[in-house]
């Protein structure tokens, strides 16, 4: 009889489908980092007794996410494919070159 099971019982999505794994990983960690050099700068102004920065932190918050958003639209497809290979048994270099 021959093995009908399917290769990956694990995998509910098709690979063609919309993930959004490298996207909101890059949409959280692109402002994460955006503020903790603002709390840097902050503190080091604090440490001089200088002015705090003036930044306009929502305006910087938006940028950041929609700019990681983007990056990460652009390194999804690579993780992908990089992860297709993998579970393929396949050297990751072969997937990109």
């Amino acid at each position: 009889m021959p093995d009908t099971s399917p290769k990956h019982p694990n995998n509910m999505f098709n690979p063609v489908c919309f993930t959004l794994g490298c996207r909101l990983a890059f949409a959280v960690v692109f402002p994460a980092l955006w503020l903790i050099q603002y709390q840097l700068r902050k503190l080091g102004a604090w440490s001089k007794r200088a002015d705090a920065p003036k930044d306009r932190v929502g305006f910087f918050l938006i940028v950041t996410v929609v700019f990681g958003f983007a990056l990460g639209s652009f390194a999804q497809p690579l993780w992908d494919k990089a992860s297709a290979c993998k579970a393929s048994g396949q050297p990751i270099g072969d997937a990109y070159f």
